[in-house]
């Protein structure tokens, strides 16, 4: 996987760190004060927020390029239809450009400009005709990311040593409820953000509460997880996708996996 977008990814949460830090010691006795605490701690959430739509918007924009490349280098493959009918802007790739192969990857980047990813049903949705059937975001994979030594229960609803010693049948069983405890708790991260965004955390009658740094504190931590284990899935599995399809390992190499 290319790393530029995790490289980036890694420099927005620092930065959504940084106002964390400067939002958790300040004054909040008057309401003045506690209002403008909040309303860091408010920043560094939506900061966190905007580093997943960064991170997968350019990773989305790798695996097109690096599928139109792998073709390109090497004709004889068969892509899937669900991704020789993405589109891409036509302005973008009747460009003139000095780098090799460099237009492909600007057009993929032009695509995804008009394209978000705040929700995990559009990550998804775009993402997952990438992958081979049984290693699909986030149902598939989370059976292995619930055993990694960072998962919490926050994000799962079950301990990770509880989920290790259940039997086969227990662990299928479990995987309903950790996959839907999954997307509750991005659907919770992602909302707020939204209200953050367009209401001014104002749902209803009176800004919602947010006076613990804490809270925001976990919030960066499960973003990283997030983004994190999707990178490491993106790795190894575009590189057996490109494989399924006939790719050869040298020109998988060439295009960056």
């Amino acid at each position: 996987m290319p790393a530029t977008a995790l490289q980036h990814f890694r420099e927005d949460i620092g930065r959504a760190r940084a106002i964390l830090r400067h939002a958790e010691p300040l004054p909040h006795t008057t309401p003045d004060e506690a209002m403008l605490r909040s309303d860091m701690l408010r920043s560094a959430w939506m900061f966190a927020v905007g580093a997943i739509d960064a991170y997968f918007s350019d990773a989305y924009a790798d695996l097109v390029a690096g599928s139109a490349l792998s073709k390109k280098r090497q004709p004889n493959i068969i892509l899937p239809d669900s991704i020789q009918d993405i589109k891409v802007p036509i302005r973008a790739v009747l460009e003139t450009y000095d780098a090799r192969d460099w237009r492909w990857r600007m057009a993929a980047r032009t695509m995804v400009d008009s394209t978000t990813f705040l929700s995990l049903g559009s990550i998804q949705t775009s993402f997952n005709p990438f992958f081979r059937k049984g290693h699909k975001l986030f149902g598939d994979a989370l059976d292995a990311w619930i055993r990694h030594p960072t998962s919490r229960i926050r994000l799962f609803g079950m301990d990770a040593d509880d989920y290790r010693v259940l039997d086969g049948a227990g662990q299928d069983k479990a995987k309903k409820a950790i996959s839907s405890q999954f997307h509750d708790r991005f659907k919770e991260i992602f909302q707020r953000r939204h209200d953050c965004i367009h209401n001014c955390d104002r749902p209803r009658l009176r800004p919602q509460s947010l006076s613990r740094a804490g809270t925001v504190e976990h919030v960066l931590r499960d973003v990283e997880f997030l983004v994190e284990r999707c990178d490491e899935h993106i790795a190894g599995e575009f590189r057996e996708f490109l494989l399924e399809c006939g790719c050869s390992a040298t020109v998988i190499a060439q295009v960056g996996y």
